[in-house]
Order: C-alpha cells, then sequence, then structure tokens
C-alpha cells in the first residue's frame, strides 16, 4: 500500500489502533492556531467514545493503520 498523506484522509475511513480499537474518521479539523489538520475519531465498538488526534499521528504506521474491516 502506497503511503496516505493528509489530502487522503476522508470521514468514513477506518484505522485500527494497535491495541486492537478499531476508529472511524468522523471529520477533518483545522484549528485556527495550528498548522496541522486534526481529525476526529469515533470507536467503532462504543459511540461515545471519542478522540481528536493529529493527521500525523493517525499517518504514524507505530499508531494507526487504515483498514477495510
Amino acid at each position: 500500500m502506497a503511503k496516505l498523506t493528509t489530502n487522503d484522509i476522508v470521514p468514513g475511513q477506518r484505522f485500527e489502533q494497535r491495541h486492537g480499537f478499531t476508529w472511524r474518521v468522523t471529520r477533518l479539523i483545522q484549528f485556527p492556531t495550528e498548522d496541522v489538520v486534526h481529525v476526529q475519531l469515533v470507536n467503532e465498538r462504543d459511540a461515545s467514545s471519542t478522540k481528536t488526534v493529529s493527521v500525523n499521528a493517525l499517518l504514524d504506521r507505530n499508531l494507526f493503520k487504515l483498514t477495510d474491516k
């Protein structure tokens, strides 16, 4: 698989975290004071569990990997 970039991230994509949790991208966020784009993620098993991470963290293969699940 080719390396993903910020432009490849879209709502609905699913990423698996190292510890086995699967997260779905709900939206991309550009904070006014930040140069880096962030994403809001929702846990696939528990929709009340959300997190916001930078796209850089999401694209770090040591932390997350894109999944088809």
